[in-house]
């Protein structure tokens, strides 16, 4: 389902936690496909971090594809930008309905230009 978007199943779960800040985006890659135990152990106690980062990149050129990246970065560029912003839009705007539909917006746009990104690069790439 997610490689329509251009997305692999480990690049769609980064993408999913850019939602909650984008920092997280790195850790669910290294958990990904370098294989810690936990996600919170690559994030924050990893000892070896330039060997990880290593094997990251090593990695993540074997499976990802160009064209993947590509839109890879374009869903996240074009994400919810936190749960922090919607919270704020929360409170200003006292609507759940209104924050959701922003929610949505994000979401949607930022899946439907990594959808045109890719199959675009797939023609280039």
């Amino acid at each position: 389902m997610t490689r329509f978007f251009g997305l692999g199943w480990q690049t769609f779960m980064a993408f999913l936690s850019s939602a909650f800040a984008k920092e997280a985006v790195l850790g669910v890659l290294n958990a990904a496909f370098v294989g810690q135990s936990s996600l919170l152990e690559a994030t924050f106690f990893s000892k070896t971090a330039v060997q990880d980062n290593a094997a990251l990149a090593v990695n993540m050129i074997q499976t990802i594809s160009r064209p993947e990246a590509l839109a890879f970065l374009f869903a996240c560029t074009f994400n919810v930008p936190c749960v922090m912003a919607l919270s704020t839009t929360y409170r200003e705007s006292h609507s759940l309905k209104w924050t959701a539909r922003v929610a949505l917006f994000y979401i949607g746009g930022a899946l439907i230009l990594s959808c045109i990104v890719y199959h675009v690069a797939s023609l280039f790439f």
